[in-house]
């Protein structure tokens, strides 16, 4: 016998879940990518603030190399390289010891001012970086052969009156 199969008119649940998604897998995915997202907005931010720390150790390291070169081009006998006084500390201004440099980064280049504990400072703009810059000599330190000069260069970023960034370089000369 012969018997007539019913084909049903609207289409099975399982059919149909096959062609979408479902509010709670939408719900995860959105979950998943705000996570991702923040992630990537916490990097960001991280790799910014590291880039204005690079920007001002590689104005550091310039400054300090700078001076390490003007003391080292100086004959031996010069008086600006004198020892400081034994308690010197590279945390104060000692006279002759320390200098403020005045930088600006426009588009034009990078423009240097020197100031002295003789000479007043120029005036500063919204785009000047002023950097302290320190410096200690000591001929024959311990533990070094006779006739080295150590000479310690401490730059610190000033801003606001406070320092806010600072590091300190050093290297040792023989001469004879």
């Amino acid at each position: 016998m012969y018997q007539a199969m019913e084909i049903p008119k609207s289409p099975s649940r399982r059919t149909s879940r096959a062609h979408g998604f479902s509010l709670v897998e939408v719900v995860i995915a959105i979950t998943i990518l705000a996570v991702g997202l923040l992630g990537l907005a916490a990097l960001m931010a991280q790799l910014t603030g590291t880039t204005g720390q690079s920007r001002y150790m590689g104005t550091e390291v310039m400054l300090a190399s700078e001076k390490l070169e003007d003391l080292n081009r100086l004959p031996l006998g010069d008086s600006n390289l004198a020892p400081g006084p034994a308690s010197f500390d590279l945390t104060k201004d000692t006279v002759p010891f320390f200098d403020e440099i005045q930088i600006s980064a426009d588009n034009a280049g990078t423009h240097v001012n020197s100031t002295t504990e003789n000479s007043a400072p120029a005036a500063t703009s919204s785009d000047m970086l002023v950097f302290k810059r320190r410096w200690a000599i000591e001929q024959n330190p311990a533990g070094m052969p006779p006739g080295v000069i150590r000479i310690t260069v401490w730059v610190g970023l000033i801003d606001g009156g406070s320092i806010q960034q600072r590091n300190t370089f050093q290297t040792s000369m023989v001469r004879r």
